[in-house]
């Protein structure tokens, strides 16, 4: 059996290691448009404050490929799938044939619609190359502007703060966080980097992005920067665009492959073709607390969907049940917050508690609907996150407990008595 795997992070590894345990003569090949090994990108903004260096990111041992007979294809480009000849075309035209085909090819920077974004400078932040090629243009900078203030923008500023650089924080939005935390949780994470000296500018949007040329010519002095939609201009020599992502589905769309905003698949994480599987941030896959089919482009969700893929792939039938799809975790300094499923309820059949010491940087907020937990926001103590995680997948009644939830008092000792 020929087994190809179309990208090398999370879900990638995970699905050849499941396969090799699984599939002892299988033959496995792994093609990646990076040049080395696998590395976690949630290190990437570690590595880019210069808290981690880049043996550091590594997430397998430096034998993983050999030990386990995956063959490598690194630094080639798979640029289209043939479902028809079951075969894998590169960017060189030299083509890899396949069994069974995983595509983990992961997500990207979507760019927003903004004059100047292809200049120079203007980075997003999604693999090792990125960030490496902002820390060249760092050795020469003093100011950065990050477009976006969700997670990736924060990381991005805090880090490049950490180095030493001026750093402006643009969001369209109110507050920061706006996908995740709702305001009282954002003003919190945003008080505690102002002290720091990141500077924030909310309810703005970018209207331009100014090179050198552009600059002299628009304002009469030398530079480069940021234009915002009110005519407001922000000098910087590094511009962090974190404006959102997009799954990477071009080498599958003029295909039998069905598309909506990634890749659909079924419950055992197969496409439209048989023999061809999906996983990680370009598969679509249905969100346990809300029943939205959607992208879910965090790493435990990933390592999941490949291990599940895998399985199938190499004839053991295991269904994939869902995971909770917004799950994310975070600390800025010294503030931790950790965001779960719906935190900013839509309607009023949604029952909201909350629990605010902004004194304290302290906030606790739950979500329940029937009873049940829904989605949380915990910020500067989130020591219960994964008990109350547990309770929201079990989709435990809470009506007993959910006081003492708010209040930090429910530990496992109560979990048995909570789901049973």
């Amino acid at each position: 059996m020929r087994y190809v795997i179309i990208g090398n992070s999370a879900a990638g590894i995970k699905a050849a290691e499941t396969l090799r345990k699984l599939d002892r003569g299988g033959l496995i090949t792994i093609i990646s448009d990076e040049p080395g090994p696998a590395y976690s990108r949630c290190l990437l903004p570690a590595f880019l404050a210069g808290m981690r260096n880049e043996d550091e990111l590594r997430i397998r041992p430096e034998n993983f490929y050999q030990r386990n007979l995956v063959d490598t294809v690194f630094g080639k480009k798979a640029v289209k799938v043939e479902t028809g000849r079951k075969q894998v075309v590169l960017a060189d035209d030299s083509r890899v044939e396949y069994d069974k085909l995983l595509i983990a090819t992961g997500s990207s920077t979507a760019f927003p619609p903004v004059e100047g974004l292809a200049g120079p400078g203007v980075l997003g932040l999604r693999n090792l190359a990125d960030a490496r090629e902002i820390l060249e243009y760092r050795r020469k900078a003093r100011r950065v502007v990050v477009i976006g203030a969700g997670f990736i923008g924060m990381e991005a500023a805090y880090a490049l703060y950490r180095r030493g650089l001026e750093v402006t924080v643009v969001e369209k939005m109110p507050h920061i966080l706006p996908l995740q935390l709702d305001r009282p949780a954002a003003e919190i994470i945003q008080r505690d980097m102002q002290a720091e000296g990141v500077r924030f500018i909310l309810g703005a949007g970018v209207r331009e992005v100014a090179g050198p040329s552009l600059w002299t010519r628009l304002f009469g002095k030398t530079g480069r920067g940021v234009i915002l939609d009110n005519g407001d201009r922000l000098k910087a020599e590094i511009v962090i665009v974190a404006t959102g992502i997009k799954p990477n589905v071009d080498l599958v769309r003029d295909t039998e492959i069905k598309l909506n905003w990634g890749i659909v698949v079924d419950q055992y994480m197969q496409t439209a073709v048989p023999d061809v599987y999906a996983a990680g941030d370009v598969a679509e896959t249905e969100d346990i607390i809300t029943g939205i089919v959607c992208v879910s482009p965090i790493w435990p969700n990933a390592v999941t969907q490949g291990a599940i893929a895998a399985c199938n792939m190499a004839g053991r039938p295991r269904l994939y049940t869902g995971l909770i799809g917004m799950q994310n975790a975070v600390e800025f300094r010294d503030v931790p917050a950790i965001a779960m499923g719906i935190t900013q309820p839509p309607d009023g059949s949604y029952e909201v508690l909350a629990l605010h010491r902004p004194e304290r940087n302290l906030y606790r907020k739950l979500v329940l609907k029937d009873d049940v937990i829904v989605g949380m926001i915990l910020v500067g103590d989130i020591g219960q996150a994964g008990v109350i995680a547990a309770l929201m997948r079990k989709k435990a009644n809470a009506r007993k407990f959910k006081e003492r939830i708010l209040k930090g008092e429910f530990h496992h000792g109560y979990l048995q008595r909570a789901v049973s």
